[in-house]
């Protein structure tokens, strides 16, 4: 609806009157005058494949960065501060994947396309080699990242048959009596910071329905050292545990091996029972040794047996007809030729 600026028969609208665009404007010589246009046609977005390809892409990396935005604000070294870091986070992983897409269409290299299930771009969330940190570190404060496929041998307890382990692993054989010197043996200083990263298939109790939801998701843990614990303080599990604070957005796993020789922080899940799996996984240090800021650069790696999964009918030609509204054209031709 158009409104008077001024009243009288000399009044100007200003607004929208039907099909026509009002709008009163200011002469240089300070009076002003009335000025009528048509609605512009709305112009309905014509969707190409060029365009259908880069909304994968986006999508694709979107998802994971719900997951892990705790991890992106805080892991780009160049990044400097946390919105910074999660800007880089996200472009490098976007332009990581829209040039595998490109070089790859037909048959899959190291990333795997989703299926879009519905207008909104919904996508089956998968897992990834993302570039989850990038710095100048030259050192992990952890000496491995490691899965274990029977942590029943690590751990002889009933407990853990069928389960399987991913996380980071500290040698404490020959890390002295304390927690100091555990401490000066990885060259940790209280500032440092170990983050992991996994995507696994994960179960949770639905109440409702009396049965187990599975999905797939990012999980993080970021381990900070705890002040509190003194450098005298005996090496041993309690107090291994109460070094590292760690935020997660999953319950964690931390424990000495059976054998004194290990700690282990990291994921364990519940593989023949509820058949929860681990895809992809690795870690970063953020650390402080020499005064200044440094992170290791990190990419996700493939867990033990997801190849055999994973490599299967995710290459961009297998599911880009269901960004064009055709799923059933496999493969699809490549939009970069």
């Amino acid at each position: 609806m158009a409104s008077g600026r001024v009243g009288g028969t000399r009044s100007r609208k200003s607004g929208q009157i039907g099909d026509d665009i009002y709008q009163i404007v200011k002469n240089s010589d300070g009076t002003y005058s009335q000025v009528v246009y048509g609605k512009p046609e709305q112009v309905t977005q014509v969707i190409t494949p060029k365009l259908q390809a880069q909304r994968m892409v986006t999508c694709m990396v979107e998802a994971m960065m719900r997951d892990l935005k705790p991890v992106g604000r805080i892991s780009w070294q160049a990044g400097a501060n946390k919105s910074k870091s999660l800007n880089a986070f996200s472009c490098y992983n976007l332009q990581l994947v829209a040039r595998d897409s490109k070089a790859n269409w037909y048959e899959g290299n190291q990333f795997l396309y989703p299926q879009r299930f519905n207008r909104d771009s919904t996508v089956e969330k998968l897992g990834w080699p993302y570039m989850i940190s990038a710095g100048t570190g030259q050192f992990d404060v952890f000496d491995d990242c490691v899965q274990l496929i029977e942590p029943w041998r690590t751990w002889e307890n009933a407990q853990y048959f069928g389960k399987r382990f991913a996380g980071v692993r500290f040698d404490i054989n020959k890390s002295g009596n304390t927690i100091g010197s555990f401490m000066e043996k990885h060259r940790m200083t209280r500032l440092d910071s170990v983050v992991f990263c996994v995507f696994h298939k994960w179960h949770e109790w639905n109440a409702d329905e009396e049965s187990y939801d599975d999905y797939t998701t990012n999980s993080y843990i970021i381990a900070t050292i705890n002040p509190s614990v003194p450098d005298g303080a005996a090496l041993n599990e309690d107090n291994l545990k109460a070094l590292f604070l760690m935020e997660s957005d999953f319950e964690p796993f931390a424990k000495v091996s059976d054998d004194g020789q290990f700690f282990y922080m990291g994921i364990m899940v519940d593989f023949d029972g509820l058949d929860d799996t681990i895809y992809f996984y690795n870690a970063f240090t953020i650390s402080y040794a020499d005064g200044k800021k440094r992170i290791t650069s990190k990419y996700m790696k493939s867990a033990e047996g997801a190849d055999e999964f994973y490599l299967r009918g995710h290459a961009p030609a297998d599911v880009f007809g269901s960004w064009m509204g055709e799923p059933s054209v496999k493969p699809y031709p490549s939009p970069f030729v």
